[in-house]
């Protein structure tokens, strides 16, 4: 096992997210758990969970491996973790770590396990498949391929059961259930035709990796590709079906409008329950660890969502209140109209050298203003707009004036602290 590099991970504005840039300067630096980001509160981890999934053992050992650090468990945008506050030599002990709880199967593709899944894994009520064997056969043919271990650590997968849910994540190439034709494959969010499997999601990588190649461009992501799916299409002998939802995430033939989970109980299909908790700004204490890993063993797993949340899924009914109660007993949200749903903030000062403005404590005082309706939001604390999701309706920005405050559709405002922030969002919202 190799140490930790301190390496900067990648960050990008809202500007460069935006744009398909023919190549990167300095590689791809994204970080994992053998290669940590020198953050300024330490080392950084990330943790990939492929399809969100974390048995009790897991949690306990992503709770040893927080103990290394600060304590401070993050979820990620993507359903994967982060430890903050690490050594910077941390990488060979937290690797051999979770490699024993069979987090890290193959050190060469550590970085590039990046699989979303529908966080219910077919229990939704509008559900049409389940999810996770393809999943784990997604993620063992993955693993078994070393030409993969060359994607980037941006490039997504993601297996959606027929509610839609993951499907506006911007996945690289994904796997959707379908009411007409089991599951159907889709490139950058555009359809192919016929049926598909893990497989099929893997040729995919592989053409994106050989027209990469091609072009002779260091691309990230399938859309960062001159010409985006079409060639990638075109390596695997497919056409791209017309997207079912014009102006939105593209969608397949017969899914739902893509959605989110959000906090509280939702009936699966079978009559039983899922929990969803949410963690605010996304973070976890390693207090919570034991509890987890407790409700984790009584009932399976837990499963991490794209929001920030983490489940409880096949609740009898009678207990789902009981298992809500100790969620929210550990600082988590579990009512759907909590002013945390859809707030997020970047690391922020103590956290990242280019923080200007403590985002998180701000966020904390949004929180208790905003409505129950309130758009998504996010708070960054530089120029960079860290962890800033593209299509964000309202977003706070520090800059060296002060923050640039955008939201209804309004051009951004310069003001001159967070407090005036809070009130024109909350002005806004009135």
């Amino acid at each position: 096992m190799t140490g930790a590099e301190g390496v900067a991970a990648d960050v990008s504005g809202r500007a460069t997210a935006r744009s398909a840039p023919p190549g990167r300067r300095g590689g791809d630096r994204c970080p994992g758990v053998l290669r940590l980001h020198d953050a300024e509160d330490g080392a950084l981890a990330r943790v990939r969970v492929p399809g969100g999934v974390l048995s009790a053992a897991q949690v306990e050992a992503v709770g040893a491996g927080a103990a290394r650090g600060n304590g401070l468990i993050e979820l990620t945008a993507r359903a994967n973790l982060q430890l903050r506050g690490l050594p910077a030599d941390a990488g060979g002990e937290l690797s051999e770590l979770l490699h024993g709880a069979g987090m890290l199967p193959s050190l060469g593709h550590e970085r590039v396990r990046n699989i979303l899944a529908s966080p219910l894994a077919g229990r939704h009520p509008q559900a049409l498949a389940d999810t996770d064997f393809v999943v784990g056969e997604l993620d063992r043919r993955l693993c078994a391929d070393p030409a993969l271990g060359s994607l980037s650590g941006r490039f997504l997968f993601a297996v959606d059961d027929g509610s839609g849910v993951v499907l506006g994540q911007e996945a690289d190439v994904a796997l959707a259930a379908t009411a007409q034709a089991g599951f159907v494959l889709l490139v950058a969010g555009r359809p192919l035709s016929g049926p598909a499997g893990p497989a099929a999601m893997l040729e995919a990588a592989r053409a994106f990796l050989a027209e990469r190649a091609a072009q002779g461009t260091s691309a990230w992501r399938v859309r960062e590709l001159e010409g985006g799916a079409i060639p990638v299409a075109r390596r695997l002998g497919k056409r791209l079906e017309p997207s079912a939802t014009a102006g939105g995430p593209r969608a397949p033939r017969g899914v739902e409008r893509p959605g989110t989970l959000a906090p509280g109980p939702l009936r699966q299909r079978d009559g039983r329950v899922a929990v969803t908790a949410l963690a605010p700004l996304g973070r976890l204490d390693r207090e919570a660890i034991g509890p987890l890993a407790a409700l984790a063993r009584e009932h399976g797993a837990l499963r991490l969502s794209p929001w920030r949340t983490l489940s409880v899924l096949d609740v009898p009914a009678p207990r789902a209140e009981a298992v809500a109660r100790s969620l929210e007993e550990l600082g988590l949200a579990t009512a759907c109209d909590s002013g945390w749903a859809g707030l997020s903030a970047c690391a922020g000062l103590g956290a990242c050298a280019n923080a200007r403005v403590d985002v998180r404590a701000a966020a904390v005082r949004r929180a208790g203003a905003r409505a129950p309706e309130a758009p998504a939001e996010h708070w960054s604390a530089c120029e960079r707009r860290c962890g800033e999701p593209a299509s964000a309706p309202v977003t706070v920005a520090a800059a060296q004036e002060g923050l640039v405050v955008t939201s209804s559709g309004r051009a951004g405002r310069l003001v001159r602290d967070a407090d005036e922030a809070i009130a024109a969002l909350s002005e806004d919202s009135s």
